[in-house]
């Protein structure tokens, strides 16, 4: 089976026309184009109530779908609420068995009318699927764009809410931050800030604010803690050539500076990686102009699964 992840750049309901149309256009070819048994999204945009309206949409579009199940005659979509009214969410393939006692949403309570917004907080969906006789639970997160120190802390509870003893999970995000997985004895994502001229923008990804001239490292702290508790790194366990998924889009301020960063990434448990592989970051023509971040992709082979995982080790989080 074939699970990605995609940030979508702030999709929003129908657009009426014009080029936000067409990029919406590329971005369903996309999805379409990767034939996805399980996708992770990120940034799907709307008002905490809309969202699953734009979600349902998404799916209609793309010939998936992202309902979980339903209660007092409503369709309950597999939705996790962000802040700034950009969420994630997980949408499949029809005929694909959801565990509804597995869906869990994490998120900010956010207030929309006061406080800040988009800057504190990102958001986690999960919900696991029976396949061939075996529980495997998928996620999607969204780290915070902002705050260094709390990126740190919340990926300490997106690890717990998807890792547990002998649970499969895999997980697609945007994280955010460079990684921290080494082959070899090297990192396999080089530091892309190290050497390169100061600009604003580095204050939240550096791990000491620094001035003009002076020295700066990526902060790789967030990756770190999902290395240290067990949820690996996919790209760098199978070996592939790295490939950036940011850093081609034109308005970019890393872009615009040649920093060319990794931080689409999809992470599993030890108990999935036997079975995942055909790991790729899809870079064409039309990927480039659906989104400022580019799809990943991973096959994953449930027959190369122990059959000991139980729904119970899920539901428990």
């Amino acid at each position: 089976m074939r699970f990605a992840t995609y940030n979508l750049l702030d999709w929003t309901s129908y657009p009426a026309g014009g080029r936000e149309a067409e990029r919406q256009r590329r971005v369903v070819q996309t999805i379409r184009a990767i034939d996805p048994d399980v996708i992770a999204v990120q940034e799907v945009k709307g008002s905490p109530g809309h969202v699953g309206v734009v979600v349902a949409e998404l799916a209609a579009r793309t010939g998936l779908t992202a309902t979980v199940g339903s209660v007092d005659g409503r369709d309950v979509p597999a939705v996790g609420v962000g802040d700034n009214t950009v969420h994630v969410a997980l949408l499949w393939r029809e005929g694909l068995v959801p565990l509804p006692e597995t869906f869990r949403t994490f998120g900010p309570a956010v207030d929309h009318r006061h406080g800040w917004r988009g800057v504190g907080f990102g958001s986690l969906v999960r919900l696991a699927f029976q396949v061939q006789g075996r529980p495997i639970l998928f996620a999607s997160y969204h780290a915070p764009a902002f705050g260094r120190h709390r990126r740190i802390d919340q990926a300490e509870m997106a690890l717990a809410a998807v890792t547990g003893p002998s649970l499969a999970a895999v997980v697609g995000s945007d994280f955010n931050s460079i990684g921290a997985a080494r082959v070899g004895g090297d990192y396999y994502d080089r530091d892309p800030y190290t050497g390169q001229p100061w600009f604003p923008e580095l204050v939240h990804q550096c791990r000491e604010v620094t001035h003009p001239g002076t020295s700066h490292r990526a902060d790789r702290r967030p990756a770190e803690v999902w290395e240290a508790g067990g949820l690996r790194d996919v790209a760098a366990v199978t070996g592939g050539p790295w490939k950036a998924t940011t850093g081609h889009w034109p308005s970019s301020p890393f872009a615009v500076r040649g920093v060319r960063r990794r931080i689409d990434t999809i992470h599993a448990t030890a108990s999935l990686l036997p079975a995942v592989g055909g790991f790729r970051v899809v870079d064409d023509e039309v990927t480039r102009s659906a989104s400022d971040h580019l799809p990943v992709v991973v096959d994953i082979d449930p027959t190369a699964l122990s059959s000991s995982g139980e729904v119970g080790a899920v539901v428990g989080r």
